[in-house]
């Protein structure tokens, strides 16, 4: 029975490989697009439905705006996932670091059995003549089982090793964590300022569009009935025309800032949120230049990432060379046979063996060239990274000063403006001034207003660069943490980490547009002393990892130094060794052309012998050719003579 299933399922194993030899395209059906795009738009509905502080109607500040586009920005989750995978790859590495232990069971059968015979074999090496009878040793049907255990002592280094690249790169995927989460708060605040613009201006857009319009239509019925001149009635057209479309293209400036909050936000466009002004505008870095370029250099996500990418190539470089020694294997297991023939049916096995590749003597050095030449590029790459850093710090910090004099420029137009629309307004009540007058004022200081919105959204956005450059990460929380605390209080801890790293407000403006600040003024702000406990406690944090960042700086620059002297060293090596094979290239060509020159004269002298061969076989062949000439003429003017004679 059992061979007969034996046999079935041969045959069975046989067809299905046989089945699965070929393989032919299978696109993508209909119907399974419009599955996935069911389960899309259910989880879509299922990110609705978990916005409930939305349902709440909560009011979005700037940082509650911030707090929510960390927590639900698809690209970040991205970036989560990511680091989540990075993070299992580590343990699923750290098992090869164990022994393997494998189990097995079989059955093998045969319809006849394994019989052998045997020969003598004498001194000369030539078999006798085979025995009569034949033996076996093993049953036709036998069940096996074994259990077995090995554990090679090179995997296991080469395993440790593997296991702390693997931590690195999770590390990596944590500061590109850390990046994305940067870009997205300052991505947030210029998203955020364009919205409270867009908001407040657009409820006025409207009605002075209506108005410009209505006056068209007017003018238009005045031209029909010919109560004015033709050519004035198409100026006055023209001018409004003009008006209207240049409230056109500047509501088209801020038409789509609110749906890419809600993108940044990781909101649905059709999802509805009150946006409010924040009490508490982003303020100047509390940090000299100097002190901006050494924090850069110690925190930036691009240079650490660098720096675990070098970490990465020496680890490489300790596996390559670890690679290449013997392998020492241990090795035992426990054996189980139904065969009758054998005296015992379970056994238990051990031994331990050594191996190694002999050539790879000479790949070792190959080896160890090629690692450090990458860890020395990546090196280099580090450096041109720290180059690019202190040119973003030093950038950033050049267009917050461009933004501010924008701002105060707008400012002092919007100002100006607003002026001459209160003239024009009370003179139009007394009709010194007609509707156009007044409509191309109030347009001017609505467009103006937005420029100087745009202008302060600016402002804005460059400070939140010059945190971004410099490194500042105001939205770092532990993934722990981050789970147990609410939206508003995740919000409360970045305005306290904006506050406490900010030392005083460049512009002191009410942005409103009723109560604003008729002079722009410069001032010192106190931004406050920590009063709760958990202020307290965020200071002291802070303040310790501020020291911890000062001695990393130091120890960054010493190691900078030691690194830069090494490479003068190195430099100074190679200059000799450059000057060493340029000297003994210089003798080799030297000795090349006196070598040259002997060939070309004995070549000179052998041409000048042969030509004088040469001419000597010429005059030998001028006078033998002269000598048969003289002969001929000679022959000829016998036969003229002798025929002379005859015929006379």
């Amino acid at each position: 029975m059992l061979k007969k299933l034996a046999k079935i399922s041969l045959i069975l194993s046989l067809g299905a490989l046989i089945s699965c030899a070929k393989r032919s395209p299978e696109p993508i059906t209909v119907d399974v697009i419009s599955e996935s795009v069911k389960g899309d738009l259910a989880k879509i509905n299922e990110v609705k439905e978990k916005n409930n502080l939305l349902k709440q109607g909560l009011k979005v500040d700037l940082y509650t705006a911030i707090a929510l586009a960390v927590e639900n920005n698809k690209d970040l989750k991205v970036k989560i996932f990511e680091t989540a995978l990075s993070n299992k790859k580590i343990e699923d590495v750290e098992f090869d670091m164990l022994p393997a232990m494998s189990a097995n069971a079989g059955y093998t059968g045969s319809d006849r059995y394994k019989a052998t015979t045997s020969a003598t074999v004498p001194s000369n090496d030539k078999a006798g003549a085979m025995g009569s009878t034949h033996s076996t040793s093993r049953d036709r049907e036998v069940n096996e089982q074994d259990i077995g255990f090995s554990w090679n002592v090179l995997d296991f280094g080469l395993s440790y090793i593997r296991a702390g690249q693997s931590s690195d790169r999770y590390l990596i995927s944590r500061e590109l964590e850390r990046k994305t989460a940067s870009n997205i708060k300052r991505d947030v605040v210029r998203a955020y300022w364009n919205a409270l613009s867009a908001d407040k201006l657009i409820k006025r857009y409207d009605p002075l569009l209506v108005k410009v319009n209505k006056a068209l239509n007017d003018s238009q019925k005045i031209q029909e009935l010919l109560l004015q001149k033709p050519m004035d009635a198409l100026l006055y057209q023209k001018e409004l025309l003009d008006i209207q479309r240049a409230l056109q293209s500047q509501k088209q400036s801020f038409v789509n800032a609110k749906i890419e909050l809600k993108s940044l936000m990781g909101l649905l466009p059709n999802e509805k949120f009150t946006l409010v002004e924040t009490d508490l505008p982003l303020n100047e870095l509390n940090m000299k230049l100097e002190d901006m370029e050494n924090y850069a250099l110690v925190n930036r996500s691009e240079l650490m990432e660098n720096r675990y990418e070098e970490r990465i190539s020496i680890a490489e470089t300790k596996a390559g060379i670890r690679s290449l020694l013997p392998g020492l294997n241990f090795n035992a297991s426990w054996t189980s046979s139904s065969n009758d023939y054998l005296v015992n049916k379970t056994n238990f096995e051990y031994g331990s063996s050594v191996g190694a590749n002999l050539f790879n003597v000479f790949r070792a050095p190959i080896i160890k060239e090629i690692n450090e030449r990458n860890t020395q590029i990546i090196k280099e790459r580090r450096l041109a990274l720290s180059m690019a850093v202190l040119s973003q710090v030093h950038i950033s910090n050049i267009e917050y000063q461009m933004a501010l004099e924008e701002y105060e420029t707008a400012q002092r137009y919007y100002e100006v403006s607003r002026k001459i629309t209160e003239q024009v307004r009370n003179a139009q009540k007394i009709a010194r001034f007609g509707e156009l007058e007044l409509i191309r004022e109030e347009a001017s200081l609505l467009v103006a207003e937005l420029r100087r919105d745009i202008a302060y959204s600016r402002v804005q956005f460059s400070i939140a660069q010059v945190y971004t450059s410099v490194g500042i990460d105001v939205t770092h929380l532990e993934s722990n943490r981050r789970s147990d605390i609410g939206t508003k209080e995740y919000a409360q801890i970045i305005k306290n980490n904006f506050k406490f790293s900010g030392e005083k407000y460049k512009l002191d403006l009410d942005i409103s547009g009723n109560k604003a600040n008729k002079n722009r003024r410069i001032v010192d702000r106190d931004v406050g002393k920590p009063q709760t406990k958990e202020e307290k406690k965020l200071a002291r944090e802070q303040k310790k990892r501020a020291k911890e960042e000062a001695k990393k700086a130091k120890k960054l620059a010493k190691e900078q130094k030691k690194q830069a002297r090494l490479k003068a060293k190195q430099d100074e090596k190679l200059a000799l060794e450059k000057a060493k094979r340029d000297k003994k290239l210089a003798l080799q060509e030297k000795k090349q052309a006196r070598l040259k020159a002997k060939q070309d004269k004995k070549l000179a002298k052998e041409k000048v012998i042969r030509d004088k061969k040469l001419a000597i076989e010429k005059r030998k062949q001028a006078r033998l050719k002269a000598e048969r000439e003289r002969k001929l003429a000679k022959e000829k003017a016998i036969k003229d003579k002798k025929l002379a004679r005859l015929k006379a």
